[in-house]
């Protein structure tokens, strides 16, 4: 229990109590008269003494009454309340989690996670503004979002009404949930001197209370850290021991060498402590094309080294290959009730398979040469380091993969680069030196560019060693260093190898002869010429659409229909995606008489958002935040209830009182 005003019932009742007492004591002054004898005034007599000043008091029924309306007003004056109170700034921060993991159901009636979170924050709204007659209801409450990002949904206001009004618009989204941006945001808020930025009552630099309100399953905990006089209060939603079974993983594969052929391929996690056995569908356009024969046993999750983290069971799902000379909707699904459904399928959207586009650039590079004439391609364009620069610079050539030997331009343009020995052009990787008599001592052998292929007899006699930076995957190494590194940037994705073919011993040996298929077919496949790429919810939908193109709409899963920015060099993007499905982007073509369109897989192939499990404690990089399950109570304010009785009784002391002289 809380009181709101409790000096003011402490100042009612010494002031008033002590004069009460005070008249019970004091006689009445009365006249002095003589009379013959007290025979017949013994009632008088007893009247006289009882207001003899200083005496014991007598029994008193009406001083009793008299002495429990008062104490009712100053306990009502003092305005007490059931729960606890705001912050010590008068201002709290109320931080919601719209991620995936929030969208799950485990909860008895069925609601998900975010709409208890949402009861709860708003319980809170509540009891910081319990209210009172001589409460002045000055908690400031500002709301925020958060999973991939953070955003402020209100700004601080001491408008209870305008709280709950944003927690309840705060929509469900199927992003991962990260908190540092929320942390950002509600310190910029509350150590800014820009009052137009903060709101109509946000100012001063005492920083404010985060309520956060979230099943903890949060990615980058180990990356905040408090400062002085932060705090973080952490509210628990969802059930500890709710397991969950999801599809991470999804690709779809034409062999190069037979395009009308698909190999359908998933990955499966178990985020649970028991194992699971579960039926995989594979469906074509809708309908219904494979069934695994048996139920696959996925293994249940494990403990990992790191103290308080847990390696999920994994299990891969291969579909046996099947004719698609056609584009197709390629769907994998769980035939499996959990309290998540979101990761229970995944979708891609496969082009109508298509010869490849390829150019080799280089001096002397014969030997490549040789290989990419023997593939089934489209068109191979061999030229020069000048003569590229020169296509490039009046933007002309467009392939699906560009293979450099020896040499990369100074900016790369967009596209899918497979470069050898050079490392012009990429600022990821910087070079400290050269290494000699080098062996591969580990590589990503489940990677697509090493299938068929192995590293075991390669040697190589000279090589750069370099650093790495930036969104970079190091597929293979040395003792000295990488040697092979996949570079990613918007528009662009590089496979880099560090030596040339020659200064190895690799140019004689099959594994190369597999390799070079590999992994043009797998920069293929990422730039979206044999596969579509899906996209993760949080990116952006991005492409390049005929110059001259209008009225792009983007067509959401829940039937929202939304614009997005085109450039007037027809690139467009819309974004970031908040919602896993299929999104279907249409617009007019100049000249054209009917809208074209495409449609974007995005899945939610998140690990860490799929172990719905709600976490007890937050586990950040110094301090360790223990959260308290959800509770639906807000304060209840006592003192009408005081007063209420303290009329009563009134009524009552009437009563006696007219009883008695009646």
């Amino acid at each position: 229990m809380s009181w709101l005003t409790p000096l003011t019932g402490v100042l009612v009742a010494a002031f008033v109590v002590p004069p009460l007492l005070l008249l019970y004591f004091l006689k009445l002054r009365r006249v002095r008269r003589e009379i013959p004898s007290t025979m017949l005034w013994r009632r008088s007599v007893e009247d006289v003494r009882a207001n003899a000043p200083f005496q014991r008091i007598r029994y008193s029924v009406l001083l009793l009454l008299q002495l429990l309306i008062l104490a009712l007003l100053a306990l009502a004056l003092a305005q007490p309340q059931f729960e606890g109170t705001g912050s010590e700034h008068g201002r709290t921060v109320i931080a919601i989690d719209h991620s995936a993991s929030m969208n799950a159901t485990d909860s008895p009636d069925g609601r998900s996670r975010l709409e208890l979170a949402k009861e709860s924050a708003i319980a809170r709204v509540q009891a910081l503004h319990g209210g009172g007659i001589f409460s002045g209801g000055d908690e400031q409450i500002m709301v925020v979002a958060f999973a991939d990002g953070a955003e402020v949904v209100a700004p601080f206001t001491d408008s209870s009404r305008q709280a709950i009004d944003a927690i309840r618009s705060v929509p469900p989204t199927d992003t991962r949930t990260t908190i540092k941006k929320a942390i950002e945001l509600a310190r910029v808020f509350t150590t800014s001197t820009d009052l137009e930025s903060l709101g109509e009552l946000g100012s001063g630099q005492d920083p404010a209370v985060l309520e956060v309100f979230s099943d903890g399953r949060i990615s980058d905990l180990d990356e905040v850290a408090l400062r002085t006089g932060e705090q973080i209060r952490y509210t628990v939603v969802g059930s500890a021991t709710t397991a969950n079974v999801g599809i991470t993983q999804i690709a779809a594969e034409r062999p190069w060498n037979r395009p009308n052929m698909m190999q359908v391929f998933a990955v499966i996690d178990n985020h649970g402590t028991e194992p699971i056995e579960v039926d995989v569908e594979l469906r074509v356009d809708g309908a219904a094309r494979a069934v695994t024969p048996q139920p696959i046993t996925i293994p249940a999750r494990t403990e990992a080294t790191i103290p308080g983290t847990t390696l999920s069971g994994r299990e891969q799902v291969v579909f046996v290959p099947f004719e698609q000379p056609r584009g197709a909707l390629i769907e994998v699904r769980l035939l499996h009730e959990d309290d998540l459904v979101v990761d229970n399928t995944a979708q891609l959207v496969v082009p109508a398979p298509r010869a490849l586009d390829v150019a080799l650039v280089g001096e002397d590079s014969f030997l490549l040469q040789s290989l990419l004439e023997g593939m089934p391609l489209e068109s191979l364009d061999v030229m020069t380091p000048a003569v590229y620069s020169t296509l490039i610079d009046s933007e002309q050539g467009a392939w699906d993969v560009v293979l450099f030997d020896g040499w990369t331009p100074e900016v790369l343009p967009r596209g899918q680069f497979l470069v050898f020995g050079s490392l012009e052009g990429i600022s990821e990787l910087a070079p400290f030196g050269a290494a000699e008599r080098a062996f591969i001592r580990s590589a990503k052998d489940e990677h697509p560019i090493f299938r068929y292929v192995t590293l075991d007899d390669l040697f190589i006699w000279k090589m750069p060693k370099v650093t790495v930076d930036g969104d970079v995957e190091i597929l293979a190494e040395s003792i000295e260093g990488p040697t092979m590194v996949l570079v990613k940037r918007p528009g662009i994705e590089l496979l880099w190898v560090a030596f040339d073919i020659l200064d190895s011993t690799w140019w004689h040996q099959r594994s190369f002869a597999n390799f070079i298929p590999n992994a043009i077919e797998f920069l293929a496949a990422s730039g979206g010429a044999l596969v579509e790429k899906s996209l993760l919810p949080g990116e952006p939908i991005t492409m390049s659409l005929p110059v001259g193109s209008r009225s792009v709409e983007v067509l959401r899963p829940d039937g929202v229909v939304d614009e997005g920015f085109l450039g007037t060099d027809g690139r467009f993007s819309w974004g970031p995606v908040l919602q896993a499905g299929l999104h279907e982007v249409s617009w007019s073509a100049p000249g054209a008489s009917k809208r074209s369109s495409v449609v974007v897989a995005v899945n939610m192939l998140d690990g860490l958002e799929g172990q719905i499990d709600s976490a007890d404690e937050l586990n950040l990089s110094v301090e360790r935040i223990t959260g308290t399950r959800r509770s639906r109570s807000a304060l209840v304010s006592v003192w009408p209830w005081l007063l209420v009785a303290g009329l009563l009784i009134l009524v009552l002391e009437w009563y006696v009182y007219h009883r008695r002289v009646g």
